[in-house]
């Protein structure tokens, strides 16, 4: 499909450090970006997360990032993919895949802008969660400046966004890229 990328695979572990550290050894890098998320009673939401970025060709990243969640017991539930996010150009971009997503009766789990980017969260047909992204930024400077803020770091979960509020924002020709960022 001409426009979308693999931008991001997000692994979940119960074993942080030893995990994170790994991935340092194997990418010949230091942690990118870590941050501790706040406290959330959803054992899917992580407590810690850690990027590692290897490639940025705005609007396209490529990152390995591990969440340390809860133990649930064996099994994928605690270790494994988390999900993989999919890179689109734009915010445009993004609606017209939430759109003809729609058309054929797949709606998001949920949505949600998390500074870096506005995304849009699928189940697919084997329950396996990838994310649709869209990049906030202009430019990776601006992206990292955002991520080094205290807002973003105990907050990366962002805040819920409206696709339907956006399309109709769209029609009426508001700023796109100033919508994303109103609650």
């Amino acid at each position: 499909m001409a426009g979308i990328r693999l931008s991001e695979v997000v692994l979940r572990t119960t074993d942080y450090e030893r995990l994170c550290d790994f991935y340092s050894v194997l990418l010949e890098q230091p942690r990118s970006v870590e941050m501790t998320s706040p406290a959330s009673g959803d054992p899917d939401e992580p407590t810690r997360i850690c990027f590692f970025n290897f490639y940025f060709d705005h609007p396209y990243t490529e990152r390995i990032a591990i969440f340390e969640c809860a133990d649930l017991g064996p099994g994928k539930s605690s270790h494994g993919m988390h999900h993989f996010q999919l890179r689109v150009p734009g915010i445009d971009a993004l609606l017209d895949h939430y759109r003809r997503l729609k058309a054929a009766g797949h709606l998001p789990i949920e949505s949600a802008n998390h500074g870096p980017g506005t995304s849009l969260y699928y189940l697919d047909p084997d329950a396996n969660k990838l994310e649709l992204s869209a990049l906030n930024f202009a430019s990776q400077q601006q992206m990292r400046q955002f991520m080094d803020t205290p807002e973003f770091k105990t907050n990366p979960n962002g805040f819920a966004v409206d696709p339907e509020r956006l399309i109709e924002g769209q029609r009426a020709g508001q700023d796109l890229n100033k919508l994303v960022w109103q609650q």
